[in-house]
């Protein structure tokens, strides 16, 4: 367990439904209990320095953040290929994922809950939030349907069975989600939603990769999300 300026960070070891040791990522409120609640779907890429960051962002607005690592059941080493990142995405167990997201969430206890992912991460949120118990959701240009064939629902799918608001982060000119497909899946969300369309591409937050952040993009686009989590869990 370590610490920052006004938060708190843990390195956590939960159980998952099928067994497996499960590692998490918490920040939280210094100092403070009874939080709101978030879990953070990770990116393809799993739980990185930059989804810690983003962890550390919501515990910097007020809010107790976990991010699990749920491709531990199947890691792949450093410099790996990106054919070999979209395989093991195919492989994803996500029934499980989501088990293991409201697990994570779960662990920081009781009260108002809300799911938030990225790429990847955006879809896993939206199918969190249909499974219901939370105020919130954030999907941040996840895919309105998989690319692979999957015993899953898509988003769009999953969206409609979702009873919190969620707020749809979408970039224009994200070469694999048409705006079309974005507003497709926004018009499923429920009522006190919001879907935005930002002047950028795919994974356009992630200050990480110089070659898909948009800095422009990201000062609209977080201020956006952490009104949406103060509004719906407060």
């Amino acid at each position: 367990m370590g610490q920052r300026a006004g938060i708190e960070e843990k390195e956590l070891t939960l159980t998952a439904s099928d067994g497996v040791k499960l590692p998490a990522f918490a920040a939280l409120p210094a100092g403070v209990t009874g939080s709101p609640r978030v879990v953070i779907a990770a990116e393809i890429f799993g739980v990185t320095p930059w989804i810690k960051d983003v962890a550390r962002s919501i515990a910097r607005e007020g809010f107790e953040a976990i991010a699990p690592e749920i491709f531990v059941r199947d890691p792949l080493p450093a410099g790996t290929d990106r054919a070999a990142w979209i395989a093991r995405l195919q492989r994803l167990d996500i029934p499980q994922s989501i088990r293991d997201l409201r697990l994570a969430l779960a662990a920081l206890g009781d009260g108002k809950g809300a799911s938030i992912g990225f790429c990847l991460g955006g879809a896993l949120s939206i199918l969190t939030a249909a499974g219901g118990g939370l105020s919130a959701c954030v999907s941040c240009y996840g895919r309105p349907r998989w690319m692979s064939p999957t015993p899953a629902p898509h988003a769009i799918e999953a969206a409609h069975r979702v009873p919190c608001p969620v707020l749809g982060i979408y970039g224009k000119n994200d070469p694999g989600i048409p705006v079309a497909d974005a507003e497709e899946l926004g018009k499923a969300f429920p009522p006190g939603s919001e879907l935005a369309l930002f002047d950028a591409g795919h994974a356009f937050l992630n200050d990480t990769r110089p070659d898909m952040y948009v800095e422009a993009a990201a000062r609209l686009a977080w201020p956006k999300i952490f009104g949406f989590l103060r509004r719906n869990l407060a």
